[in-house]
């Protein structure tokens, strides 16, 4: 007969409790003792329960911190995960975690052996504070999963130190610079990409997975709807990640002339090659209709930069500087936050507002013509 949770009455007056240690080496480990007094047998269980909280418990349990790692990669991340987080997941543990964690149990891990690792990537590594925080990402995650598979019963990376994040600060180009640039850029092969960044503000996933069927010509939209980006080797296409994300762009006649005439230059070589040609219907594409490498404009981009001897900023800059452009021409964060696809206007505010009127001189001066106004009427 059950007592309580834990504990029954056997048929001769005893008190038998089942200790329940989870999962122990792959198997259910729920060992039973018997005991004369219930007394004695609820005392046990308490300090059994303590113990486990506390993961103080004495059990066989041989699984190692990397043998969880792998465990939580085979069984949750694999389902779970995009393929560009389980990329970026195996590298963490395959290059960094498994060398350093090699030899300690699970059962043994404590919050200093993580404490010390993050300080050995920093100290003797030469990792950056950013990537320290992805590596903290990533055991915590893979912590949560064991504390939910009763691998372990608390997670050792909770409440640690971390270095503080360094906030990378993009660049930007001013009105002039974006108009030299698009000018130069004429007649290029990343005449394509520069602009719909550029004027458009197309992020670099964006440009490689667009595609000629979410054009519309006759209604002068850009529609968003599909990205393409890598793992590794591997090309992945996917939907964007936000449902903000998703939005359609309307083009101003310089762009709408560049597409038309880069589809032009397109539907010629098709027609040249023939059987020859890959009709992917990417839109930034090589002369033979095969898409170019994901991080192939990013390079292009950099060399032009060098061989023009122009500014050196990232291709992604390009959105900065078509937000900044933007905002000095009076339009409103919330219009630039929708242009942008940010998930909200917080998330615009917090990337570009130390671009925006850093000395607050439009609001100082709207206050000085208010109160001067005011100041006037009472003369």
């Amino acid at each position: 007969m059950v007592i309580t949770k834990g504990i029954r009455k056997t048929k001769n007056g005893k008190y038998q409790v089942t200790f329940d240690h989870g999962i122990v080496d792959g198997k259910r480990h729920k060992p039973t003792k018997t005991y004369d007094t219930f007394k004695e047998a609820d005392e046990a269980l308490r300090n059994f329960q303590y113990n486990k909280r506390n993961n103080v418990l004495a059990t066989s349990n041989s699984m190692s911190v990397v043998d969880m790692l792998n465990y939580w990669m085979k069984h949750y991340v694999k389902d779970y995960c995009e393929e560009t987080t389980r990329y970026g997941y195996n590298n963490l543990i395959s290059k960094h975690m498994t060398p350093y964690f090699k030899d300690l149990k699970l059962s043994d891990l404590r919050p200093m052996h993580i404490q010390n690792y993050y300080s050995y990537l920093v100290k003797e590594k030469a990792l950056s504070p950013n990537t320290v925080h992805k590596h903290h990402a990533c055991i915590r995650s893979a912590l949560n999963y064991g504390v939910s598979q009763e691998f372990t019963h608390r997670n050792a990376a909770i409440a640690l130190t971390l270095p503080k994040k360094k906030h990378f600060e993009g660049k930007a180009y001013n009105e002039e610079q974006m108009e030299e640039l698009l000018k130069k850029i004429n007649g290029t092969k990343l005449e394509v990409p520069v602009y719909l960044a550029g004027k458009l503000g197309l992020r670099r996933e964006e440009i490689s997975g667009l595609k000629w069927k979410n054009i519309n010509f006759e209604e002068r939209i850009i529609n968003i709807v599909e990205v393409r980006t890598s793992a590794g080797k591997n090309v992945i296409t996917k939907i964007p990640k936000t449902k903000e994300s998703k939005r359609s762009l309307y083009m101003p006649d310089d762009v709408l002339e560049i597409l038309l005439k880069h589809r032009a230059k397109q539907d010629y070589f098709k027609n040249l090659l023939k059987s020859e040609y890959v009709d992917s219907d990417y839109v930034y594409a090589k002369d033979n209709g095969e898409p170019y490498r994901v991080n192939s404009v990013t390079e292009q981009f950099n060399k032009f930069l060098r061989v023009n001897d122009l500014p050196k900023i990232r291709l992604h800059d390009l959105r900065h500087s078509t937000a900044s452009i933007l905002y000095e021409n009076k339009i409103d964060l919330k219009s630039i936050s929708e242009m942008l696809g940010h998930s909200n206007i917080s998330t615009t505010s917090k990337i570009y507002t130390h671009r925006f009127d850093t000395t607050h001189k439009e609001t100082i001066l709207a206050l000085d013509r208010a109160l001067n106004k005011k100041n006037s009427c009472t003369v």
